[in-house]
């Protein structure tokens, strides 16, 4: 992702804007890695965060709502006490200048300085800086005084060599070594780049111009070099080149190609010219899709890129919609992996129950033995010839009249012995019927949890993934403690039926070839819903034939359909299944009149009699609406 000193840059300017002498209503966070500043401008409440996640760093003005640690940290307590209530005067980059935590104009080095001014109680006015240092694994933010004493650091793992140690002088001449380009002349780029060209020829490595320019400039990207090489070997009307670095059947522009070509770049300082106006361009901000999925965004163009490509209004707000969508489907893969180990702990929870029942099945296969004693007892207990010590011998007319010894009770009546053995029989016969019954319901939902990991294998909007982990909820006790919905319910919405009609099913809408209405879940509560509250008895219902997968509901009878519509259908039934990965699969389709719930089983189960069978291939041949 290149979220480089130059996307910083001109992100600053469109920040300044809206943030410059703003006040700083409250200080947040969401989690230890982040800090938000709360301020309103226009009648609207907004979010400046600066965000120290290794995995992307970024700073972002939003106004969304989120959701704050509940215990703050020190460190933003500390905040509260010197930046709540103060403004933000100033913004910049700061970089590789002879004071170098003094404003550079001509930075593009990826460290931020924040200058705050705050009133204190005798009505002086206290300046206060925030570094925010943009730096991968290391990025961190620092605070300190208008003496540029540390106060406090966010993240004091990153405190090395006692560069960020409380109490010192902030400093950035060991981490800020890098060349700006702004500044550069041809004769000392053409030396860099020679350099480079000979200690990787001395290390026998491949020579990668892009890598050296990012290797020694400061806060440049290897994306924006990479582009800017395109764009200057497609001008230098290499037409070879020109012809074959664009590959229609790819999204991204040819490698392969493009490798091929670049050591002949020889004209460094033209690259370097080209690089410096380049710089001054017009900013055209766009984000780069792949599969549906952001793949890259940045303020121009990228010429590697080739595919789908959305423009936007402002850095901002194209940054803001990359991470949205970008980690919004990250975090979407991670509540399906949660799931899916939820339905892994359910399974292994089920397992350890049903352990226990086989073994009260195996402990009860005397059960028999019991009855047959108690009548043996009842028959022959009476002649006392036939009890030698504790014990009843006599022939079992139940088993060919063998010779068997009962332990009995003497100390009691006969009765008693009867009434002992029976009071076994009966206890066993309990235990037999409740433990088959208990093993039937775990069975059912071993049945009902192969089809929910189903459909969380095809399932990647977060609606219907909430709606699964709520069926989770719903039908698996052995689900508490693992996951949970954090529903807020009031007094007047705590029954069932309240909570249903408030759940947003989001049944998933298809038009075919022909205009007609075609509509799927993805989940149990969908396909429930779908089929048994929206569908019309004389809708055509379809299911991929004695597998797990979705209800589709055509708005049509099937008498009334035409071949295409019902392919298109078909197609879909077949696609969100377990038979997706088959050439070929096998459909039923009927009205849903004809179908029936299973009572105690759970949602969009059902049964049906009468049907007919398409073979189709699982594909998607018309797009959601």
């Amino acid at each position: 992702m290149a979220y480089d000193g130059i996307f910083i840059k001109e992100q600053i300017n469109e920040i300044l804007v809206i943030l410059q002498n703003e006040h700083i209503s409250k200080v947040t966070e969401t989690s230890h890695r982040d800090v938000n500043f709360h301020f309103r401008k226009n009648n609207k409440n907004y979010i400046f965060t600066l965000d120290a996640n290794p995995n992307f760093p970024h700073m972002l003005i939003h106004d969304e709502n989120i959701d704050n640690m509940k215990v703050p940290t020190a460190f933003c307590m500390l905040l509260r006490k010197y930046i709540q209530g103060g403004v933000i005067k100033d913004i910049y980059q700061i970089g590789n200048t002879p004071d170098s935590i003094y404003k550079n104009n001509g930075s593009y080095e990826r460290i931020v300085k924040i200058i705050f001014e705050n009133v204190i109680e005798n009505g002086d006015f206290n300046t206060y800086f925030i570094f925010f240092e943009i730096m991968g694994k290391y990025s961190n933010i620092i605070i300190t005084d208008s003496n540029y004493i540390i106060i406090d650091t966010l993240i004091k793992s990153n405190v090395e060599n006692n560069r960020l140690k409380v109490k010192n002088k902030y400093s950035i001449t060991e981490i800020a070594k890098k060349i700006e380009i702004t500044t550069e002349n041809t004769t000392h780029f053409e030396s860099i780049i020679n350099s480079e060209k000979v200690l990787t020829s001395i290390n026998n490595e491949t020579f990668d111009i892009s890598s050296a320019i990012c290797k020694n400039y400061a806060g440049i990207s290897k994306q924006f070099v990479t582009s800017e090489l395109i764009e200057f070997i497609n001008n230098s009307k290499q037409n070879e080149i020109s012809d074959n670095l664009n590959d229609n059947n790819s999204h991204f522009f040819n490698y392969s190609i493009f490798d091929r070509y670049i050591t002949s770049v020889s004209n460094y300082g033209c690259l370097l010219n080209q690089i410096q106006k380049n710089l001054k361009r017009e900013l055209s901000p766009s984000i780069n899709y792949k599969d549906s999925t952001p793949s890259d965004f940045y303020l121009y163009k990228l010429n590697q890129y080739e595919g789908n490509i959305k423009y936007f209004k402002n850095l901002n707000l194209t940054l803001s919609t990359f991470i949205n969508e970008k980690y919004s489907y990250t975090k979407d893969s991670n509540e399906k992996k949660l799931l899916l180990e939820t339905v892994k702990k359910i399974y292994q929870k089920l397992n350890k129950k049903k352990d226990i029942y086989e073994k009260e099945l195996a402990e009860c296969k005397d059960l028999e033995k019991y009855k047959n004693f108690a009548e043996l007892i009842s028959a022959f207990a009476y002649d006392k010839n036939n009890i030698k010590g504790n014990k009843l011998i006599c022939n079992d007319y139940n088993n060919n009249n063998i010779t068997v010894e009962i332990p009995i009770d003497t100390n009691i009546p006969i009765a008693k012995n009867v009434e002992k053995y029976y009071s076994k029989y009966n206890k066993q016969k309990r235990t037999i019927l409740n433990a088959d019954k208990l093993l039937s319901e775990i069975q059912s939902k071993f049945d009902h949890l192969d089809i929910i990991k189903s459909t969380i294998d095809f399932t990647n909007d977060k609606n219907d993934l909430y709606l699964i982990k709520k069926e989770i909820c719903d039908y698996f006790d052995e689900s508490k403690g693992l996951i949970s919905l954090n529903e807020k319910t009031n007094e007047k919405s705590k029954n069932k039926q309240s909570k249903k009609s408030n759940l947003n099913y989001n049944i998933h809408h298809y038009k075919s070839s022909s205009g007609i209405d075609i509509m799927l879940g993805k989940n149990n509560l969908q396909n429930e819903y779908l089929t048994f509250s929206l569908a019309s008895p004389n809708d055509t219902w379809l299911h991929i034939k004695n597998a797990t997968g979705s209800h589709v509901i055509i708005k049509k009878p099937y008498e009334l359909l035409d071949d295409k519509t019902l392919i298109e259908a078909a197609s879909l039934a077949a696609y969100f299944s377990d038979r997706k990965n088959e050439t070929k699969a096998t459909v039923d389709y009927t009205l849903r009149k004809e179908l029936k719930k299973v009572k105690g089983k759970g949602p969009g189960f059902c049964i049906y009699h009468k049907n007919y069978s398409i073979n189709v291939k699982p594909e998607m041949l018309i797009k959601e609406i």
